[in-house]
């Protein structure tokens, strides 16, 4: 049930930012690479924690 509200959120995220033209895309653009970025970030974090486990 959450996941689907999720997606109807984010659907009306997304047609919000269409109708702001040129400004919407670049929103729409940095909160994409901003969730990817902070994906690669934890993706390090919990590489590092395993790391320190193996060590120990």
């Amino acid at each position: 049930m959450f996941l689907f509200f999720l997606i109807i959120v984010s659907s009306v995220v997304g047609f919000l930012l269409i109708s702001l033209q040129e400004i919407g895309l670049v929103i729409g653009f940095a909160i994409i690479v901003g969730c990817l970025i902070r994906g690669l970030y934890l993706l390090h974090e919990i590489n590092r924690k395993l790391d320190q486990e193996k060590v120990e």
